[in-house]
């Protein structure tokens, strides 16, 4: 099988400077160098190197320039890892699960909690699974991010279903859990685990940059202040977690109808399959918001910007399954 790397930056393929932490040169090829070493593997991966950033600098002009180097490569490999940083993680995960479906040339993205130099990093072991998931996975597909959390075994998820990190805390979940567990090189599968076929085809990721800045991304909050929609093309609105709003107070009534003249959807991500249990929610109809499927709030994020770059009708956009989402 040939497996190759595709180098972005990160805190994986950095190190600390008297700035702080950089992106090196270097690190990238230190990583490899590590692996061979520890676990006595000679196999040389073939390399591409879009971009280098650290992971807080991602727009969509890197999400297309790494789409195109991911799609140009699965010609050429049999196998995708792709390093990333944490920060962003999520974003780029969902948003290439939605750019290449459950593509036949299975991409897994990888990360470190801290620089390789470091004795806590998790980077190498990340790495490690993500290459022993592609080896020992051969029917795998699709976008996948392996991780191994603190005092855990590494994970293999489905980078569409990643959730938010949580403050101060450098563990990664997923929605419903992950696709398999790798403990010593071993994938053990999990058996709870399904996914729904794709029912539309991968967005196209052309002309990205034209969507910057055109989706208002809110998460709710108490007291919380709502900003003109006019100047935006659509909104995801992230309720709380039982899938809830302040629906009592006129802020969000305001909101709603201004929305609705400007002709700007408001699509709400964290509402539970069925809608939430809560009468608040009995008001979502009247003002005009559309509860989404059990999407990631992120992964809701990255598809709704994908289908306004391809100009697709939303609802159905976001609501027919794509990259194991659903």
């Amino acid at each position: 099988m040939k497996i190759g790397v595709i180098f972005t930056g990160g805190t994986i393929g950095s190190r600390h400077s008297e700035k702080g932490i950089l992106p090196s040169t270097d690190a990238p090829r230190h990583l490899l160098s590590l692996y061979r070493e520890k676990y006595r593997d000679i196999y040389d991966f073939p390399t591409a190197e879009p971009y280098t950033i650290l992971s807080e600098n991602l727009n969509f002009t890197h999400l297309e320039k790494l789409t195109n180097c991911v799609r140009e490569k699965a010609k050429e490999w049999d196998g995708i890892i792709l390093t990333h940083g944490t920060d962003t993680l999520q974003y780029t995960g969902a948003a290439l699960s939605y750019l290449l479906g459950l593509c036949k040339i299975p991409v897994v993205l990888v990360s470190s909690n801290d620089t390789l130099t470091n004795s806590r990093a998790n980077g190498l072991d990340n790495f490690a699974a993500a290459v022993a998931f592609l080896r020992g996975t051969p029917d795998a597909k699709g976008v996948y991010i392996a991780y191994r959390n603190t005092g855990q075994t590494a994970a293999i998820h489905r980078a569409a279903r990643l959730l938010r990190h949580h403050a101060f805390d450098d563990a990664i979940f997923s929605r419903g859990g992950p696709v398999a567990e790798v403990a010593d090189g071993a994938i053990h599968t999990v058996s709870e685990f399904s996914e729904a076929a794709d029912g539309q085809k991968p967005f196209s990721g052309k002309d990205l940059s034209t969507i910057e800045g055109k989706v208002l991304f809110l998460v709710a909050h108490p007291g919380m202040a709502y900003p003109d929609p006019a100047a935006f093309s659509a909104v995801i609105l992230e309720t709380y977690h039982s899938g809830t709003l302040a629906t009592d107070t006129g802020a969000l009534r305001q909101f709603a109808q201004t929305a609705k003249r400007c002709d700007v959807p408001i699509f709400l991500a964290g509402v539970p399959t069925g809608g939430t249990a809560y009468a608040s929610g009995n008001l979502f109809e009247e003002l005009g918001l559309r509860p989404l499927p059990p999407l990631s709030p992120i992964a809701a994020y990255a598809k709704l910007c994908l289908a306004l770059a391809d100009g697709r009708e939303l609802t159905q956009a976001l609501t027919a399954p794509l990259g194991g989402d659903l």
